[in-house]
């Protein structure tokens, strides 16, 4: 096997090994927020966004998840901005007051280091409202880590909910003449994504064999925008990037 797809495939083994409860737990939490008619918001910031970007408006995924989004975050206009964003303090606050969040909902927050200030803003933001906080970090490898936040907390103090996606601090699993190389964070915290999000929907099921899991279809298979204009009509005004 090619050496990336190894480490790749370590890292996930990893994280099935080692995190398995906490995903459980995770699960149980979406589970009732979608049983009780709520919203799962995922926010990442720079590549952590691919991951929070998984379960929204997709083939395969609930059609109750909301993304936080701001092109600000995510490299554009540049790169170097994004990341003096994610590092001030208060930044992201009127980006959440857009959204309506209400102590029915939960969050999935996704950050690597979980140190810096708009994941830590966020998580406090939400729990304000009532929120549950499920959250994805490199908790192991950041114990040591000091938070760019005020309070001097990080990420994972915040969470309801804490899953390691067991990446070191470079978030790679490859060296090269001494370079880490080979970054696997955003596809395993993608992974864990939609790990926890299948099994809520199936703990869902379990429950409440009855219940229509609003699940949308692939665009372009038959039938597809049919389904996912019907699924997605409950939301509308709800999820605020929808429409």
């Amino acid at each position: 096997m090619n050496k990336y797809f190894t480490g790749l495939v370590d890292t996930l083994e990893k994280i099935d090994a080692t995190q398995s409860v906490a995903m459980e737990s995770a699960a149980q939490i979406l589970a009732e927020t979608v049983l009780n008619d709520g919203l799962i918001f995922t926010l990442g910031n720079g590549h952590s966004h691919s991951a929070a970007l998984e379960g929204f408006h997709r083939s395969g995924s609930l059609a109750c998840i909301s993304a936080i989004l701001d092109d600000s975050f995510n490299f554009r206009p540049t790169a170097h901005k994004a990341t003096d964003l994610e590092r001030k303090e208060g930044y992201i606050l009127p980006i959440l007051a857009k959204h309506k969040m209400t102590d029915k909902d939960s969050i999935i927050i996704i950050s690597n280091s979980g140190r810096n200030p708009a994941g830590i803003d966020a998580a406090i933001y939400a729990k304000n409202k009532g929120l549950k906080v499920i959250v994805i970090t490199a908790a192991s490898a950041h114990k040591e880590t000091k938070s760019r936040h005020s309070s001097g907390k990080m990420l994972r103090d915040f969470a309801d909910v804490l899953i390691d996606n067991c990446c070191n601090k470079q978030e790679t699993v490859l060296t090269l003449n001494g370079k880490s190389a080979g970054p696997v964070s955003s596809l395993v915290s993608g992974a864990i994504m939609n790990n926890i999000l299948y099994r809520a929907a199936e703990i869902v099921e379990e429950k409440r064999p009855d219940f229509p899991l609003p699940f949308y279809k692939s665009s372009n298979d038959v039938g597809g925008d049919e389904n996912n204009i019907k699924v997605a009509k409950k939301y509308k005004g709800r999820i605020l990037f929808l429409d």
